[in-house]
């Protein structure tokens, strides 16, 4: 059956994964995706996206010769800001140019660094929403314009001062080069959000390694491994997929909480099993990176 799947950059949390999800699952040949990082129903009624969808049904529902058939399957938008996007075509999806990169957290001073870090640092968050210092950041500042496509895979060493499990929140976040942030869309029209998030109760960190692939681990969750108080575990954190490019000397920040990082409308994760403090391990052993999927070079 020929298909039509609109996926957006700004949905995360409800149904980016699963549209992307299903277009790979399709087993027809004949499968389009349009992909844009604006609000979701503004963007989807849109002129442009309804002529997408008018060309679609008419070609297959009319069977019009309107040259559908060299419609790229992938129409990617690549975000720049919340208004500054580029739009190409693409043969597939995930994008097959594509080079997974890790860029390694450093406790010792928070930056992402392109080679591993020879020494262990550990760096620890309050998981209050009270508390100030209530989150873990790592900011790694871009020489060249470099454009981040598809999905990305945070690996900390982690452990709690307090209770047997951890709720570990992420939130990836754009700063140009005066250090100003740069906001995108968010879920339901939350204009003030980040490049992208992911979450996970270290518990049900158990990798199906059948179903994983580089940027998306995929959990199992048939089993709760919990853990005791200072103990020390590694957990794979899926950041949901996105589109962006980050222009030479602007700056990725990775933030680590143990909450929701915003205020989004009609949307909070609660409760939390979170107690105590978090502790991050980076350096020698502990070899906690980020997997970026960078696009057009290794």
């Amino acid at each position: 059956v020929p298909a039509l799947v609109c996926a957006s950059w700004s949905d995360q949390g409800l149904h980016t994964r699963g549209s992307l999800l299903g277009f790979e699952g399709i087993g027809s040949k004949q499968k389009w995706l349009f992909t844009h990082g604006r609000r979701k129903w503004e963007a989807f009624y849109g002129e442009e996206a309804r002529n997408t969808q008018r060309r679609f049904f008419d070609h297959f529902l009319k069977v019009e010769a309107n040259s559908w058939n060299e419609t790229p399957s992938v129409r990617l938008e690549v975000r720049q800001s919340l208004a500054r996007y580029t739009v190409r075509g693409e043969s597939g999806w995930p994008l097959a140019d594509v080079s997974y990169t890790p860029l390694y957290l450093n406790a010792a001073v928070g930056s992402l660094d392109t080679q591993p870090v020879p020494e262990a640092h550990q760096v620890r968050y309050a998981t209050s929403e009270r508390e100030s210092s209530n989150r873990a950041s790592f900011t790694y500042r871009f020489s060249a314009d470099t454009e981040f496509t598809g999905s990305m895979t945070l690996k900390l060493w982690v452990s709690t001062s307090m209770g047997t499990d951890l709720d570990l929140f992420v939130k990836l976040r754009k700063f140009d080069a005066a250090g100003q942030e740069v906001f995108f869309y968010g879920y339901n029209g939350f204009d003030k959000d980040g490049v992208a998030k992911g979450w996970l109760r270290a518990s049900h960190r158990a990798i199906d390694p059948q179903r994983s692939r580089p940027g998306m681990p995929w959990h199992s969750h048939l089993r709760a491994d919990l853990v005791q108080p200072d103990e020390i575990v590694p957990v794979e954190i899926e950041i949901l997929a996105s589109s962006t490019l980050f222009e030479a000397g602007s700056t990725l920040r990775v933030d680590v909480l143990g909450h929701d990082p915003d205020r989004y409308p009609a949307f909070k994760h609660r409760p939390t099993v979170n107690q105590g403090w978090h502790s991050i391990y980076t350096g020698a052993t502990y070899d906690s990176h980020l997997l970026v999927p960078v696009v057009g070079r290794p």
